[in-house]
């Protein structure tokens, strides 16, 4: 096993994931056989593994690493750990880590699975780096985070839509008692697409300054995709804020919304810069 190989670590982390989620499903069960703590020692060494091999990849292709649809899967769901990470130092919110952990284990196992979401692109001819400028690179690395906050969204709005199930038949289960609150859950929703429409802001601002000097860099279905996430998300938090979607109706949108924007990742994927060689001076040329 080469623990200098990025693969095998992002592996090393969907099986520690996964093993997180297992624990935390044995923590909510009736016998509770294992400490609190290990489900959450679990992601720890699972997300140290997850950064690893992200930084190994990135050295490889010279960039952050969001050239194929892998690498863009493995950088989300690195993002919905984070940002699990940081909302556990906020307010505790019980079992979120297990949901966010078994969705990164599950995602990341399925990406590393299929062969053809893992092109090696910058084994190619003429390859130098992913992005041809470092605000080309803050800007998809930014809006990719965005996009890992949406997805912890939508795990929440998966939570409170349990929750509200199990109150609404008055039957909470092993797993409805140990879920937070619905005023908690309905928070933490409020927050994360607060925080992540911010990111994603800030991503299409920084994009924006290099559209300005080179427009014909950028797609139109790129740029008209990424404007219609972006005003869909803010019109969500606006109608939210406003009390005019709230509850399950809310939970449900988050979670739509957010598939539709996995859905565009096909659509605003950036092109590596390869090096331009000069044509070989031919026979005849020469002579």
């Amino acid at each position: 096993m080469d623990f200098n190989d990025a693969r095998t670590l992002l592996w090393i982390a969907s099986t520690l994931y996964g093993g997180a989620l297992l624990a935390g499903l044995a923590l909510a069960s009736k016998e509770r056989k294992l400490p609190a703590l290990v489900s959450f020692c679990l992601i720890l060494f699972a997300y140290s593994s997850h950064t690893r091999g992200l930084y190994l990849r990135g050295l490889e292709v010279h960039g952050c690493p969001l050239g194929n649809g892998m690498e863009r899967i493995q950088f989300i769901l690195w993002s919905v750990v984070t940002g699990y990470l940081i909302m556990r130092i906020l307010f505790r919110l019980n079992l979120l880590g297990s949901f966010a952990a078994g969705l990164a284990g599950v995602g990341g196992a399925l990406s590393l699975l299929s062969p053809g979401l893992d092109s090696g692109y910058w084994l190619e001819p003429g390859y130098r780096r992913l992005f041809s400028g470092p605000w080309i690179e803050l800007h998809a690395s930014v809006a990719i985070f965005s996009y890992g906050l949406f997805a912890l969204l939508a795990v929440v709005s998966v939570m409170y839509m349990v929750q509200q199930k199990s109150l609404q038949i008055k039957r909470t289960g092993a797993l409805g008692a140990h879920l937070p609150s619905i005023n908690q859950l309905e928070t933490a929703s409020q927050r994360l697409l607060l925080v992540g429409v911010i990111f994603l802001t800030a991503s299409i601002v920084v994009g924006s300054m290099h559209w300005t000097r080179s427009p014909d860099s950028v797609s139109s279905v790129k740029l008209w995709v990424t404007i219609g996430l972006w005003i869909a998300y803010c019109g969500l938090w606006y109608l939210h804020f406003r009390q005019r979607l709230y509850g399950k109706k809310f939970a449900k949108a988050c979670v739509a919304l957010f598939v539709l924007a996995i859905l565009s990742l096909g659509f605003v994927r950036s092109a590596p810069e390869r090096q331009e060689t000069a044509p070989q001076p031919s026979v005849e040329d020469a002579s």
